[in-house]
C-alpha cells in the first residue's frame, strides 16, 4: 500500500471523523428515525405496501421466484422474522450460504459450502463435512454467492417495490 501523503493534523482529523461516524452508527443517532430521540423504523412504515403488487413483483420483475419459493425456502418466513428484521433479511440475507467449486492441478473439482475466502486462500466444507483449503494461486475456483443477486437489485428497486414486496413477504406465515 502506498504511504499517505497527509499531515499529522489531517490524519488526526480523519481519525476523529471515523470515530464520530462509528459512534453515530452504534447509537442509532442521526439515521432514519433517529430524530427526537426515536430509534429505529416505525413499524407502520413497513405496512404500506400492496400484497398483490408485491406478489407480482416477486414472481415477475423482481426475479425472486428464480431462487426462492413461497412454499419452500420462504415458507413460514414471516413467522421467523417480522418488521425491520424481515426487511433486513430480504435486502441483506445474512445466513445465505455461498457455494464453492475448486479445481486443483489434478483436475478433480471439489464442491461444497464456502467456509473461508481471502486473497490468498479459499476454503470449503465438502459433502462429507470435511474442511479443505487451498492457496488461490494454485487452483481455479468459482464462488456462487446467492446474496449477490440481492445486492445487484439495489439500483433497480423503487421504494414502492420494497414496500409491496414487504407486504407480500409478511403473508408467508
Amino acid at each position: 500500500m502506498p504511504p499517505f501523503d497527509r499531515s499529522d493534523q489531517q490524519i488526526s482529523s480523519l481519525a476523529a471523523f471515523i470515530h464520530t461516524q462509528q459512534n453515530i452508527a452504534l447509537t442509532g443517532a442521526g439515521g432514519r428515525g433517529g430524530v427526537g430521540g426515536r430509534k429505529g423504523v416505525d413499524p407502520s412504515d413497513l405496512q404500506t405496501g400492496n400484497v398483490e403488487a408485491g406478489k407480482k413483483f416477486f414472481e415477475g420483475g423482481g426475479g425472486c421466484i428464480a431462487c426462492h419459493s413461497p412454499t419452500g425456502d420462504l415458507a413460514g418466513l414471516a413467522s421467523r422474522y417480522s418488521g425491520l428484521q424481515l426487511e433486513e433479511q430480504m435486502l441483506y440475507p445474512r445466513h445465505a450460504k455461498s457455494k464453492a467449486s475448486v479445481t486443483p492441478a489434478s483436475g478433480q473439482t471439489i464442491t461444497g459450502t464456502l467456509a473461508y475466502m481471502d486473497e490468498f486462500t479459499v476454503g470449503l466444507i465438502d459433502s462429507t463435512g470435511m474442511y479443505r483449503s487451498w492457496q488461490t494461486r494454485d487452483v481455479q475456483y468459482k464462488i456462487d454467492a446467492p446474496q449477490n443477486a440481492h445486492v445487484e437489485l439495489f439500483p433497480k428497486y423503487k421504494d414502492e417495490d420494497i414496500h409491496n414486496l414487504m407486504a407480500y413477504l409478511q403473508t408467508l406465515r
